[in-house]
């Protein structure tokens, strides 16, 4: 019998058989990941249920109105003219001439004139003074608001021509989420020194990369549409990015608490007084130093606790919800989604033959006759939001 190698004296780690050996190693696998995708998590378990769409096309719509509008700006000086003299508004001078009627009172907030409309056509509306005989004066600046806040009316007057805003048509797509998780028979066969390797704990460790991609899709796609290639469709929707219009306001280099508080007025004026402010971890420090500064520390030498944990904002026009969100990164940390959380609800297509697209987990669509297994998990999901004028953007400038 031949020897490949012989001990001479001690035995020690250095001369034994290392393929012998057992290894130390941990039986848990640690996965890293962020530990929250808050705004996923409430979409799909707050009390606002999400809603099925039952469009093949995958889209779906609703219907937005407001109150009948009670102020415009002028956007040039407008001299008075005539005698008695009248201010004389057309589409070159104001940003909107449709929001007047025959007889409106009318605010000149830089003189504080009251006068009324005179006189009104699709191309221009006539201001006289609310006498009927004093001169107005000219306004000057740009930018000036010109609030209805009444109506002159007669004795035994007639009925006014009846005005009202028309309803308008929103829309939003859903996106198909789909990925998949493949092991052969021997992978499935052999044992492994850790746990979260098998088949299960890799469709589980899919499952919540799906969760991180759909929480950065309803945050970040700024577009929506669809197209067609030969017999078959895909769409695509926006998230908050792409249908917030109002309320983006932006910072630089550093966001101060007046800044902060600007932001807020804007986003409160509509909507509930109650928010959620998702915001990157750049955009939260920025908040919690201007926090830091409003406090003072007690002078005791021994300090064991030091700084502030500011969940909740009070502003005079409501309160925000301060909440960290993991994954916005690159860009997207120094940004903060001012969200009414009444006004937003997940949307989902109706079951197939396979059961629920709202999520669902296919085993066994691998090609039959092959040596391994194939999971596929599905998504089909948007997000609706309603009244983009309730919501807000901050942003860092760059």
């Amino acid at each position: 019998m031949a020897y490949e190698s012989i001990n001479s004296g001690v035995v020690s780690s250095s001369n034994m058989n290392s393929a012998n050996s057992v290894p130390d190693v941990e039986k848990i696998l640690y996965l890293l990941k962020p530990y929250q995708t808050p705004l996923l998590q409430y979409l799909w378990f707050s009390g606002r249920k999400s809603k099925e769409v039952r469009s093949p096309f995958a889209k779906f719509s609703w219907f937005e109105n407001e109150l009948y509008p009670h102020q415009t700006t002028n956007k040039a000086a407008i001299t008075a003219s005539g005698t008695p003299a009248s201010l004389t508004l057309t589409t070159s001078n104001c940003n909107s001439l449709t929001i007047f009627n025959v007889d409106d009172i009318v605010l000149i907030e830089e003189t504080d004139q009251m006068a009324y409309v005179s006189s009104r056509t699709t191309s221009q509306v006539v201001l006289s003074h609310i006498d009927g005989a004093t001169n107005l004066t000219s306004i000057q600046n740009e930018g000036i608001y010109l609030k209805i806040i009444g109506s002159r009316n007669t004795e035994y007057s007639g009925v006014r021509t009846a005005m009202s805003v028309k309803e308008i048509e929103k829309f939003n797509y859903l996106n198909i989420f789909s990925e998949s998780v493949a092991t052969t028979g021997r992978h499935q066969a052999g044992e492994t020194y850790t746990d979260g390797v098998d088949h299960a704990a890799l469709v589980a460790k899919k499952i919540e990369e799906m969760k991180l991609q759909a929480e950065r899709y309803f945050l970040f796609a700024p577009s929506q549409g669809y197209a067609t290639s030969g017999n078959y469709r895909t769409t695509w929707g926006h998230g908050f990015l792409g249908r917030i219009q109002s309320n983006v306001n932006s910072y630089s280099p550093t966001l101060d608490e007046d800044t902060f508080d600007d932001h807020l007025k804007e986003v409160f004026q509509k909507g509930s007084n109650r928010k959620i402010h998702l915001c990157g971890s750049g955009q939260l420090m920025e908040i919690n130093k201007f926090i830091k500064t409003r406090y003072e520390l007690n002078p005791n030498p021994t300090v064991s606790v030091y700084g502030v944990n500011i969940r909740e904002y009070l502003t005079p026009f409501g309160s925000i919800d301060l909440i960290w969100n993991p994954v916005m990164d690159g860009k997207f940390t120094n940004y903060g989604f001012t969200i009414d959380a009444d006004k937003v609800r997940l949307r989902h297509m109706a079951e197939d033959k396979k059961g629920s697209r709202k999520f669902r987990i296919e085993e066994g669509v691998e090609t039959p006759g092959v040596d391994g297994t194939t999971t596929k998990i599905l998504m089909d999901l948007g997000i609706e939001i309603h009244n983009e004028e309730c919501h807000g953007i901050l942003k860092m400038e760059g």
